[in-house]
C-alpha cells in the first residue's frame, strides 16, 4: 500500500514538502566521479567526486552525460516501508532520468541518485528545484530488520 501523502505529516514532514503521492525532492548538489568504484562480496568503494558549481543564475548546465546528485532533504524512512524515489515528468520530457535504489526499513539521511541526461542539447536544472519524489510504500510484513548500514544517517 502506498502511503498518502498527508500521513508523513505524522513522519514530521510538513505539508509544503509533499506532492501528489509522497514527499518533493529537490536538487541540492551535483557530483561528477573522478575514480571508479569497486562493489566485492565483502564491501564497497564509492568513487571520489568532484563537485560542480551552478552560474550565478544558481543553474546547472548539464551537458548529455551522467552525474551523482544529492538531495536537499533529510529522509526518514519507517520501519514498516521502503520508499522509491521518482523522476518528476518534467526531467523525462526533458530527455533525462534519475535512477536510485530503494531506500530501505529505517533508513536516514540525504540521499543520492543518477542523473542521467540523453539530449544531445543537455538540460539545465536550478539549485533547490524539485527534480524527484520520494514515494513511500507499507511493506506486508516488518522487515527482518531495519537499516543501520553505512549510509545511515548521511549527511
Amino acid at each position: 500500500m502506498i502511503i498518502p501523502p498527508q500521513h508523513l505529516m505524522n513522519l514530521g514532514y510538513d505539508f509544503k514538502s509533499l506532492d501528489c503521492s509522497g514527499i518533493k525532492l529537490t536538487l541540492d548538489e551535483v557530483l561528477i566521479p573522478t575514480s571508479g568504484g569497486i562493489i566485492d562480496i565483502d564491501g564497497k568503494y564509492i568513487p571520489n567526486y568532484q563537485r560542480l558549481e551552478c552560474d550565478k543564475d544558481g543553474f546547472y548546465e548539464l551537458l548529455k552525460g551522467y552525474y551523482v546528485i544529492r538531495y536537499n532533504e533529510y529522509v526518514r524512512v519507517p520501519e514498516d516501508s521502503i520508499a522509491l524515489a521518482i523522476p518528476r515528468s518534467s526531467i523525462v520530457r526533458s530527455g533525462a532520468s534519475i535512477f536510485t535504489a530503494v531506500w530501505d526499513p529505517g533508513y536516514e539521511g540525504r540521499g543520492y541518485g543518477l542523473l542521467t541526461i540523453y539530449n544531445d542539447f543537455g538540460i539545465k536544472i536550478r539549485k533547490n528545484a524539485q527534480i524527484a519524489q520520494l514515494v513511500f510504500i507499507k511493506m506486508s510484513e516488518r522487515s527482518v530488520k531495519p537499516y543501520r548500514g553505512s549510509y545511515f544517517g548521511e549527511r
